[in-house]
């Protein structure tokens, strides 16, 4: 794999993944450990390699699914327990699905580790799926997944999604698809949940005040009466359970476009453009390009919708330029290649025509001409600052360790980080060249029924 350039012995610092120790157990299960031991806490993430790319149609979402059902009964612990548990010892805890994983946390004081370690060995092979409480959730996600519904975002980016993959499980919503969600039987979703919920499917991030002796006993204790599951990685082909897939997208050879016409007030724009795989020799580049054309917020993407890049082309020229009064650029972290994904929202009255030259223009630019050293230096400080952000905590740093270690190695972020500060201009025009072309561009239009262009 791929030093991205580089050297062995390199003087620049790595924060995020110095000073962790790996321990695998005989079951698979991958442990990472990094003592922190100024800090009074100690959060516990578990990672398992399962999310909306394992699955197959009929079963769409059953990895979000099967994430709610662990709070409701596993071995040991009732329903609800789990945040009874944590919030008696003041600490807070989560989960979350995405598209390559399902991941759970705990963050307690540096006293009560065991009580993580005891929530995650019930939940990893001893989760009830009682079938009213099944039928119960059923309704509950669906109900997510119809609130989602009604924001244009959440429709334009799914619309985007399932037009620019033909084949990749990528291209369905974690949610998943709602005619899914109303036939998935609890047999389905158990079976899924064994299939993907076990040792040697699974890290195991600890971050925090510990000794790495005494906590490594402490896992094994835990940990290692859990059965090993078969390899998923090696699976070629999908059963009904669904599994880790060998399946590349087809190359897209001419520009894609699709058209929602909803109910609404406002109109949206959105593209997305294929990119490699996140551990690619490119990605360094494309980071750069995609800070300069649209902001920067992170590997991990803390922020959500919160904040809004503006030191940035597209701001500049769609925003500042009274055609929208939102852009947002998403660039994909995934195990398989993902969609570099651009998304406007068009200020009432200005029709879709206007903006829709002046995104496809500004991303043509840099085509043309590289980056300034300006923005260059821009870029540069905004990557440093969000990768220090990403290392701001002990919960933030082991979700961090985590997501990078199951991309492919735990020190992706920091080599990756390191590699933009020395990224030429010159390396970032070639990777809008290469990636930015129409042929590879999926665009979708969202347009309002009830909104009107402005005539002049």
């Amino acid at each position: 794999m791929r030093s991205f350039g580089l050297p062995l012995h390199s003087s620049a610092e790595l924060h995020l993944s110095s000073g962790v120790e790996e321990v695998v157990l005989d079951n698979g299960l991958q442990l990472l450990l990094k003592p922190v031991p100024t800090s009074n806490a100690v959060s516990s993430w578990i990672f398992y390699r399962v999310g909306s790319r394992n699955e197959s149609p009929g079963i769409t979402g059953a990895s979000h699914w099967c994430e709610h059902m662990m709070f409701k009964g596993a071995g040991k612990l009732g329903k609800g327990e789990v945040h009874t548990l944590v919030s008696n010892e003041g600490g807070r805890n989560n989960a979350f699905t995405d598209q390559d994983l399902t991941a759970y946390y705990e963050t307690l004081p540096k006293n009560k580790l065991e009580l993580a370690l005891h929530i995650e060995s019930e939940r990893m092979q001893g989760a009830a799926f009682d079938p009213s409480e099944v039928e119960s959730e059923r309704h509950v996600i669906i109900s997510e997944r119809e609130g989602s519904e009604n924001y244009p975002t959440y429709l334009l980016r799914e619309e985007v999604y399932s037009t620019a993959y033909r084949i990749h499980h990528y291209r369905w919503p974690v949610v998943g698809w709602k005619s899914d969600l109303m036939s998935m039987s609890r047999d389905d979703l158990y079976s899924y949940y064994r299939a993907h919920y076990h040792p040697n499917n699974a890290i195991l991030v600890l971050c925090g005040n510990f000794q790495n002796s005494e906590t490594i006993k402490l896992v094994k204790q835990y940990f290692s009466r859990l059965e090993a599951g078969h390899d998923i990685t090696s699976k070629p082909k999908a059963d009904q359970r669904g599994r880790n897939l060998s399946i590349s997208e087809p190359e897209q050879r001419g520009e894609r476009m699709s058209k929602l016409t909803l109910p609404g007030k406002l109109d949206y724009l959105a593209a997305g453009y294929h990119l490699p795989r996140t551990v690619h020799e490119d990605t360094p580049s494309l980071i750069v390009l995609s800070t300069i054309l649209g902001g920067w917020t992170g590997l991990i993407g803390l922020s959500g919708n919160r904040f809004e890049p503006r030191s940035n082309r597209l701001y500049r020229k769609l925003v500042e330029g009274k055609l929208a009064s939102e852009v947002n650029t998403y660039f994909p972290v995934n195990i398989d290649p993902g969609l570099l994904y651009f998304e406007v929202t068009i200020l009432p009255g200005i029709g879709v025509e206007a903006p829709r030259v002046t995104l496809l223009s500004t991303l043509d630019e840099i085509k043309d001409a590289p980056p300034s050293e300006k923005e260059m230096l821009i870029a540069r400080n905004q990557i440093k600052s969000w990768h220090a952000y990403e290392n701001d905590g002990i919960s933030l740093q082991a979700q961090s360790l985590g997501i990078m270690e199951l991309l492919g190695r735990r020190s992706l972020a920091d080599e990756l980080v390191q590699e933009c500060m020395t990224t030429s201009p010159e390396q970032v025009q070639r990777a809008a060249k290469k990636y930015l072309g129409e042929e590879n561009r999926t665009l979708c239009i969202y347009e309002s029924k009830d909104s009107q262009p402005t005539m002049n």
